[in-house]
């Protein structure tokens, strides 16, 4: 039975309706049980159409019985009639004064730059063609909630379905991280009562569409769904097709278009239906069809007792049942907490159940640890290893080596003299020198001292290094005259490899753990640096959690390669000192050397080091596996990490691979995976895990809530490890820097304080308490009139087994803003740009596509290793080898593309997006071509046939045929046209 249900109907060749009779059993010593079957394709038949299908089986039945003919009511009008008075009615979009061509002006404006997908937390990746198979989960709504909904949609001139409209679009609003939800909801089509007894497909698919304001109550977002509930309502009777055709959106199969959410709402019952001598009853034979990703169907109880059934009906493609029971939990928690308080914010009626809430804000954050003695400075576990091993080797620089005692001697000496020159607690002293020993004995120093550091690069412009002496006003710099570090703050620069080794008291003036360890100046949106200052307590909670996690000892060997103004760099530089380890300072640029790098490892045995992911990247292609085979531990921080890059890290070593997460603001990093097997099977940028000892991550929207496991929100950090501000900057440190609302609970090492990151995050929907990165906020943009995260791009380029690294960036061109992809090709392969487009194709829409391909032999990177945006090359957007057109239809196709493009030369395989091309300026083209070659050319086309070759080939069947005559009037024809229902 389910396969007979299941199975489609080709109606070009078959009646779009089919019966069968199954006999359940035949035996003479039980009752014979059967089963009907009925099955209609869409075309022929909508929901209201089961009642009269019913009666006239049931009238056809029982005539038979009785040994008669079946004896039905004529009706007035038959399905052929509607089609025809339908066509009147309509008129066609070309008159200017007919219904259709009016009310799709209205949809035009209603559905403009309108998301061409809803995307709500699933449990698996949207697939590339949509099975069409579905399951459903049915439930209640009480009758005392239907009452009140009842009664609030009264009380506010609204429907009962207005009401549920707009707590589901609310619901979904949350759940996705969109403001802009469009909802699909039907129409009878039956508005004469006529068509009441008829049999056929009536039913049409209005757009509902609706803003989301957090802040704005559930009353004003009623009221706002009443208004564009009745305003569409007035406009259903333009067919869903003829509307899809109309706004030609971007089309996928793996997804329905315009509305992936459908809202049925019934308050009729399917009736009775009796067979003489028989007992009847339905049977439910389990086949689902899933149109939408997620169909919410509400139906009325006829009793007075009131009631609503519930059911969703769900793609399997997407989710699993667990996930769609819980998405009905919190539709009717909503829609009861908004009736009963229905003034407050929409933003603030809470989603979460009890237990879910206590989870994300405590269970996953029960990260408290007595990290370190009271009051414990950065320097101290430096101090106690030199004590417990003063002869050992602690300090590697080219040629020069310094045992841990030989180290502290040096460090006291230049103390010594900063206190002299009246450097101490809450004082800063700036550190203006390349990789070196004296740079970090100048840093030690300066700790030593109870003072904190602020480095700056004596490589950067003088002018912005000035900049940072004037904002953090140290006392001194200390520099040496190798690195002839010149200043016109004022600030006197002391040469540390003049001061003269002393002997002395080794007692120093002691910083307090709230006193400040170091400055750093990182980017500052407005153009500026700005100097988060972090304290000694903030950054021993790192060092001794790093320290504890990952085991490191006496015999590690840390190479520090990544320079001094970045976080990161502090791992390098305390932690083996703090540990008994060796500390091996790279040369000036070997972070940006990767033979260098694999050269330092080889010669020194270097256990641990770490990496920002697009130059581990490249390490991990170039590397010999024997040269680096000492490896243990690669940190990896500071931008996404890929799993083709953990693959690639697995094919030459063995080093567990760490994936860290912090901002400057949070001393160094703040979350923490071991993601050495995330490469297997793995997609785009693994999971960044789970908060460290003594901090809580938070997952927030707008109006600081927490999200739903899944769901995108803002990621806030709170605990011991926030920096105290920035410097000289009380406005950018009230701005990021908020106060905490969740320090009060169970977990107490939030703080009072959060730290806004602006990264887009989710919790992981496994509900594992791992947190997945998803972008900037920041790199979110709105791009031809849909909110794009260029991350998604950059995950589906590197998915091509060519491509090891991508960046996707909008570039502006004459025509417009444009998408641009750099690629990097895996080491031995070249990328074929139209093969990888093609691919692209395939799992993102058109608009997020880029037009412009350009393959480097490696991203260009800053000081820090990081992606430098800035100094990607522009785009060339340019045509191919010519090749002259050679029909009249090429000609003119070619001729079109270069006058709306601004091309001097078009040729049959230039491509229009290749060429500058984009959705806006693709409707110019479409309509100029309709001119020329005085056929309708759709923009879809342009799409499905980009090239000049390829779209005059598929206009050349067409020209001169594909004009559609108007619809007029008409006396009734002997072949009857389809509706348009």
């Amino acid at each position: 039975m389910v396969e007979f249900c299941s199975e489609g109907f080709d109606v070009t060749v078959q009646v779009p309706f089919r019966v069968r009779l199954f006999q359940l059993s035949d035996s003479a010593s039980i009752a014979s049980e059967s089963v009907l079957v009925l099955v209609a394709h869409h075309i022929s038949a909508d929901g209201l159409s089961m009642a009269p299908l019913a009666r006239d089986v049931m009238v056809a039945y029982t005539a038979r019985e009785g040994g008669q003919s079946p004896s039905w009511v004529p009706l007035p009008v038959q399905y052929a009639d509607f089609t025809l008075w339908q066509s009147m009615v309509l008129g066609s979009a070309d008159d200017p004064h007919s219904l259709l061509h009016d009310q799709l002006a209205y949809w035009l404006r209603a559905l403009a730059d309108m998301p061409a997908q809803l995307e709500l937390p699933s449990d698996r990746p949207r697939p590339q063609v949509a099975s069409g198979i579905g399951a459903t989960v049915s439930f209640e709504v009480q009758a005392e909630l239907h009452s009140r909904i009842k009664e609030f949609a009264h009380d506010h001139d609204a429907t009962a379905f207005m009401v549920v409209h707009a707590a589901l679009a609310v619901l979904l609003a949350r759940l996705s991280g969109s403001n802009d939800v469009a909802i699909g909801a039907p129409t009878a089509g039956r508005g004469d009562a006529a068509l009441d007894d008829l049999v056929g497909m009536f039913v049409n698919t209005l757009v509902l569409r609706t803003a989301i304001r957090s802040d704005d109550s559930f009353i004003d977002v009623v009221s706002q769904v009443r208004s564009a509930d009745l305003e569409a309502f007035e406009h259903s009777d333009v067919p869903f097709e003829r509307l899809v055709e109309a706004l030609d959106p971007e089309r996928s199969q793996g997804r329905h278009p315009l509305v992936q959410i459908a809202l049925f709402f019934q308050n009729y019952s399917r009736g009775s239906f009796e067979l003489p001598g028989l007992t009847v009853e339905g049977f439910d034979t389990g086949a689902a069809s899933a149109k939408f990703d997620l169909q919410a169907t509400f139906t009325e109880s006829p009793d007075e007792a009131g009631g609503l059934a519930v059911e969703l009906l769900y793609a399997i493609d997407l989710f699993d049942e667990p996930t769609v029971v819980t998405v009905g939990e919190r539709l009717i928690g909503f829609l009861d907490a908004a009736i009963s308080r229905p003034e407050i914010a929409v933003g603030d009626v809470e989603l979460l159940a009890p237990h879910e809430i206590e989870r994300v804000l405590h269970e996953w954050n029960a990260t408290g640890h007595p990290a370190s003695a009271v009051g414990e400075l950065l320097l101290d576990g430096f101090d106690r290893q030199v004590a417990e091993t003063p002869d050992a080797v602690a300090l590697v620089f080219e040629d020069q080596s310094l045992t841990f005692a030989q180290f502290a001697a040096r460090v006291d000496s230049v103390a010594r003299r900063l206190v002299d020159d009246g450097v101490g607690p809450g004082a800063l002293v700036g550190l203006a020198m390349r990789r070196s020993i004296e740079l970090v004995v100048g840093m030690y120093a300066a700790l030593k001292s109870g003072a904190a550091y602020v480095p700056v690069d004596p490589d950067q412009p003088e002018e912005r290094n000035d900049y940072i002496l004037e904002t953090a006003s140290p006392l001194m710099v200390l520099s040496t005259s190798d690195d002839e570090f010149n200043t016109r703050t004022g600030v006197p620069v002391v040469h540390i490899d003049h001061i003269e080794p002393s002997v002395g008291p080794s007692s120093f003036p002691r910083a307090a753990a709230a006193d400040l360890a170091y400055v750093l100046f990182t980017s500052g949106s407005t153009g500026r640096p700005k100097g988060v200052a972090v304290e000694h307590r903030a950054i021993v909670n790192q060092m001794a959690w790093m320290a504890h996690q990952y085991e490191l000892n006496e015999s590690d060997v840390y190479l520090q390669k990544t320079a001094t103004t970045f976080d990161v760099s502090l791992w390098g530089f305390f932690l083996p000192l703090r540990t008994g380890g060796r500390l091996i300072v790279a040369p000036p640029g070997a972070q940006r050397d990767v033979d260098v790098v694999a050269d330092l490892i080889a010669r020194h045995r270097v256990t641990v080091t770490d990496f920002v992911p697009s130059m581990l990247t490249v390490f991990a292609e170039s590397a010999a596996a024997e040269s680096i085979e000492s490896l243990e531990h690669l940190f990896v921080i500071g931008e996404a990490l890929p799993a083709r890059t953990i693959a690639a890290c697995r094919a030459v070593s063995n080093a567990l691979v760490h994936n860290l997460y912090g901002p400057t603001e949070a001393a160094v990093s703040v979350t923490y995976r071991d993601v050495s097997e995330d490469a297997d099977g793995a997609h785009g940028p693994v999971s960044i895990g789970g908060p460290e000892w003594n901090t809580s991550v938070y997952v927030l929207d707008a109006r600081l809530r927490p999200v739903p496991a899944g769901t995108p929100g803002e990621l806030y950090l709170s605990g011991v490890q926030l920096a105290r501000g920035y410097v000289s900057r009380p406005d950018l440190s009230a701005d990021r820097f908020v106060a905490n609302p969740f320090s009060g609970g169970a977990s107490a090492v939030g703080g009072a304080r959060m730290y806004r990151t602006g990264d887009l995050v989710r919790w992981s929907p496994e509900n594992d308490g791992r947190i997945e990165y998803i972008g900037r906020t920041d790199f979110q943009v709105k791009f031809r009139g849909q909110r794009i995260e260029l991350g998604e791009i950059e995950t589906a380029l590197i998915r091509s087994a060519a491509v090891i690294q991508a960046v996707v960036v909008v570039s502006d061109t004459a025509l417009g803003e444009s998408l641009a992809a750099y690629l990097v090709p895996v080491v031995g392969l070249s990328i074929d740009v139209a093969a990888v487009k093609s691919e692209l194709s395939e799992v993102l829409p058109a608009y997020m596509v880029p037009v412009a391909f350009v393959v480097l032999d490696a991203l260009p990177l800053n000081a820090a290793g990081k992606l430098d945006r800035r100094a990607l090359p522009d785009p060339v957007f340019a045509a191919k080898e010519f090749r002259a057109p050679s029909t009249p239809v090429e000609e003119i196709v070619a001729r079109v593309f270069g006058d709306v493009l601004g091309v001097g030369r078009v040729g049959v395989d230039d491509d229009f997006f290749a060429l500058g091309g984009n959705s806006l300026v693709a409707t110019q083209v479409a309509s100029r071509l309709g001119v020329e070659l005085g056929a309708s050319v759709p923009v879809r086309a342009l799409f499905e046939a980009s090239s000049v070759g390829a779209l005059a080939a598929r206009m050349e069947s067409h020209v001169g045929g594909v004009q559609r005559a108007p619809l007029v009037p008409q006396e009734r024809p002997e072949s009857i046209p389809l509706s348009l229902a």
